[in-house]
C-alpha cells in the first residue's frame, strides 16, 4: 500500500502535521488557518464555534440538526440522522460547551419525535437513534446547571407527551428516561 508523501517525507498523520506546523511562522499559521475557514462551510462553523461563541452560532447547528432530522417533507432531502449526529459532535468538539451541545441534542430528540408523530416516520434504528440521545442528556444531566437542567427539563416534557401516541417501544422508553431525570433533580413534573 503506499503512503502519501507530505513534502518529500513517508510519514503520514497528525504528528507528521504537526511538525510542520511548529515550523510555521505566525503569519504562515494564520494564512492556513484562513485557507481552512475559505475551504468550506464546516470549517467556517467550527471556527467561528470555537473563537466566536455566540448564540448565533448555536443557532446555525441547531438548524442543521433540525433540517437533518426532520427536513421539510416536500423537499425530497433525505432524513439523516447520522449527518445531525456528526453536527452535534462537530459543535462539541469545536466548543467544549456541555450545554449547547445537550440544547443540540433535545433538538435533535424534538426534530425526530415530531417527525414520528407527525409523519408516522421511523423503524427500529431511527428510534434506538432517539433513545441514544435521550441517555445522551441523561449522561451529562448531572454536569448542567440548574437553571439549564430546567429549560432542559421543559423541552423533555414536550418530548414526552409528543412521543406519547409513538410506538416501537419509543413513548414508554421516553416516559421512563424523563421521569427518572426530573426525579432526580427534585422537579414534580411526572404527570403523563
Amino acid at each position: 500500500m503506499a503512503q502519501t508523501r507530505i513534502n518529500g517525507d513517508n510519514k503520514v498523520g497528525w504528528p507528521a502535521v504537526r511538525k510542520k506546523l511548529e515550523l510555521l511562522d505566525r503569519i504562515g499559521l494564520l494564512a492556513l488557518v484562513h485557507d481552512l475557514y475559505d475551504a468550506n462551510a464546516a470549517n467556517r462553523r467550527f471556527l467561528e464555534a470555537r473563537f466566536l461563541s455566540s448564540s448565533a452560532s448555536l443557532e446555525k447547528y441547531r438548524r442543521l440538526v433540525a433540517d437533518a432530522v426532520y427536513p421539510d417533507p416536500f423537499s425530497r432531502r433525505p432524513v439523516s440522522v447520522r449527518d445531525a449526529t456528526m453536527t452535534i459532535t462537530e459543535y462539541r468538539r469545536s466548543t467544549a460547551d456541555v450545554a449547547g451541545t445537550v440544547d443540540l441534542i433535545l433538538t435533535f430528540l424534538e426534530a425526530g419525535t415530531e417527525q414520528a408523530a407527525d409523519l408516522g416516520y421511523g423503524d427500529e434504528s431511527y428510534f434506538g437513534a432517539l433513545e441514544r440521545k435521550l441517555d445522551a442528556v441523561a449522561k451529562s444531566w448531572s454536569d448542567l446547571s440548574p437553571e439549564v437542567r430546567k429549560d432542559a427539563a421543559k423541552r423533555l416534557e414536550w418530548v414526552r407527551r409528543r412521543a406519547q401516541k409513538i410506538g416501537w417501544g419509543y413513548c414508554d422508553y421516553v416516559n421512563d428516561v424523563v421521569t427518572t431525570l426530573l426525579r432526580s433533580t427534585g422537579n414534580g413534573q411526572t404527570e403523563t
